[in-house]
């Protein structure tokens, strides 16, 4: 009898064989070579100040040795301090002026605290819109980001990273926070919403964690290959290789890093994932090519017993879960938006607002990647027609005008929802207005 475990392994011998045959003919330039100084877990014991400001610095000293030194402008007009910025973690203190205005209580994030995890190939500074809105309508309440092991330095450094590294950190940021937070709230973005949840899940005796916000959460890979990349890394470095021009996150895949996502998830894929009384609140994209949105579907459905929760379900091309099982407190709002020219959501725009200066509506980032021929990437990158969307949108789009989507149309919207599911989350009453 035929199994699906005997097709594995048959496909895994086939894939393997062909990888052996090419894999000693790859070679890797400096970008995608290893930078010998590559982020790693905070060590027991470090304060959360002490880490951002020695993180800081590591990364200044392998740029400013390494891209800025052999290159003009390796990030195109972004100089060091600005790229460091972005992809550095941060604590931002209570706005205390602010604060006291708008009387100093819980409901303005008073005792509150926010951990910021981004996701995979990703920066701090993906969740940086997120945060300064949360800011002004909480500015009593204390911001904290991590950046995760392997970031921020070059691509390389994610060959021999491993997820344990990433839930390191994130219960170093968790526990970070001093004895006068008395209410944590992690946001996670991507393969940061899966870090957040497998720690959270590990806490279920700690009466500080209030709530969980997932954005984009990569509780799945897209991918049905996704599962041979535990075998194929050792035989091949990258899933892909791209330019490494964005000043936030890197272009290219280590093979090593889908890995270590896949195994990452695996307890929302086999279901064995407690069950938490945690609030959770989610924004997907039904288009999402990047993680499996309906993933997230069963988590929030099956996995959330709380009565404080809430999902956004974006709604694009692509109508999956009207066939799928659901819950209540899922909101379907359409993805389309024609005065932003945005067809439907990718699974990089859901963070991002559209005056962001970097991913914005005018932003200097225009992700077209997915065109290989020269003159349809110019046109993505310059024309005047170009539309917003998922990369499922390339082959019905007109050729060079499909630019990945890289900010949500509904960002305001979905801050106000969230902030109303943080204070109810916290016991508050009214939603804060914005500062």
């Amino acid at each position: 009898m035929v199994t699906r475990r005997t097709i594995r392994t048959g496909l895994t011998s086939l894939v393997l064989g062909t990888l052996l045959a090419i894999g000693a003919c790859s070679e890797s330039d400096a970008q995608h070579a290893p930078s010998g100084n590559a982020i790693s877990a905070p060590v027991r014991g470090t304060s959360f100040d002490a880490y951002v400001q020695s993180t800081r610095t590591q990364l200044y000293d392998i740029l400013s040795k390494g891209r800025y030194a052999s290159e003009t402008k390796p990030f195109g007009d972004y100089d060091i301090d600005q790229v460091v910025d972005m992809r550095s973690p941060y604590s931002v203190a209570p706005d205390q002026a602010a604060c006291d205005a708008a009387g100093g209580n819980l409901v303005h994030g008073e005792k509150v605290g926010f951990l910021a995890v981004h996701g995979l190939t990703d920066s701090p500074y993906w969740l940086s819109d997120v945060r300064d809105q949360l800011r002004m309508r909480f500015p009593c309440a204390t911001f904290n980001g991590v950046l995760l092991p392997g970031h921020g330095t070059t691509p390389g450094d994610l060959i021999d990273v491993s997820y344990q590294d990433w839930l390191d950190t994130v219960r170093f940021g968790i526990g970070a926070f001093g004895d006068d937070i008395e209410h944590i709230i992690p946001i996670g973005y991507s393969m940061g919403a899966a870090l957040i949840g497998r720690d959270i899940s590990a806490r279920v005796t700690d009466a500080r964690i209030s709530a969980m916000i997932m954005l984009s959460p990569g509780l799945e890979a897209k991918s049905e290959m996704a599962w041979l990349t535990p075998y194929v890394r050792y035989f091949k470095d990258w899933v892909g290789q791209g330019p490494e021009s964005d000043p936030a996150k890197y272009g290219s895949m280590a093979m090593n890093a889908a890995a270590e996502f896949h195994l990452v998830t695996e307890p929302y894929r086999d279901g064995s994932l407690p069950t938490s009384t945690t609030p959770v609140f989610i924004a997907i994209s039904s288009d999402d090519q990047t993680v499996n949105p309906l993933a997230a579907v069963d988590y929030f459905c099956s996995k959330v017993n709380s009565g404080i929760k809430k999902m956004i379900w974006y709604q694009g091309e692509i109508n999956e879960l009207s066939g799928h099982p659901r819950c209540d407190n899922i909101d379907i709002i359409s993805s389309s938006n024609d005065d932003m020219r945005t067809i439907n959501h990718a699974h990089t725009a859901i963070t991002m607002s559209p005056d962001n200066p970097v991913y914005g509506l005018n932003g200097t980032i225009r992700d077209c990647g997915h065109y290989d021929d020269p003159a349809e990437h110019e046109a993505c990158e310059t024309g005047s027609d170009t539309v917003y969307g998922e990369r499922n949108l390339l082959q019905s789009a007109t050729a060079g005008t499909l630019r990945r989507g890289t900010f949500n149309p509904d960002f305001p919207n979905m801050i106000e929802m969230m902030a109303a599911f943080i204070v109810a989350s916290l016991g508050g009453g009214q939603t804060p207005a914005a500062q």
